[in-house]
């Protein structure tokens, strides 16, 4: 409503505003990964280059071998067989029995869907059987995004 001194342009300023202020917080939602294409920082993506391979390894050791093996001729445990797991589409790996919720996620293990979905696992799978909350420490997650890049038949170029 336009008062009696308002410039009619001044009318158009708050909706104006709250669309851009909609548009933008749009374009950096986050939520599920199934509906959420993530970047990769390229301040995750230094990290990655400059990761520490063997603090990657000695994590991969103490929290996630319990349940997956990396080994080239490995096999699924509790978790499914990482060997080769980028490139790969989540929810896919052979003889694994994934929960409904890890077979919607339809996207391909990169290091920005690996890094979303290690940061906080619940946020990006809702719904996912494995017990792992995710890893805070960005330096611990590139070491050992860098180090899963190494369980491959053919990594993929650094980022």
């Amino acid at each position: 409503m336009l008062m009696p001194d308002q410039p009619a342009a001044m009318t158009l300023r708050l909706p104006t505003l709250s669309l851009i202020f909609f548009l933008a917080t749009a374009a950096h939602a986050e939520g599920p990964l199934a509906q959420f294409d993530p970047a990769l920082s390229e301040s995750m993506a230094t990290a990655i280059r400059n990761a520490d391979l063997d603090a990657g390894a000695r994590y991969f050791d103490r929290k996630c071998s319990q349940c997956h093996d990396g080994d080239r001729n490995g096999e699924n445990f509790t978790g499914p067989h990482l060997w080769n797991v980028f490139g790969r589409t989540a929810g896919t790996h052979t003889g694994f029995r994934y929960s409904a919720a890890m077979q919607g996620v339809g996207k391909i293990w990169t290091y920005a869907t690996l890094d979303y979905y290690l940061t906080d696992t619940e946020r990006a799978v809702p719904g996912r059987e494995m017990n792992f909350v995710g890893i805070d420490e960005t330096a611990e997650r590139a070491n050992l995004i860098a180090y899963l890049r190494t369980l491959s038949d053919a990594p993929p170029a650094l980022p």
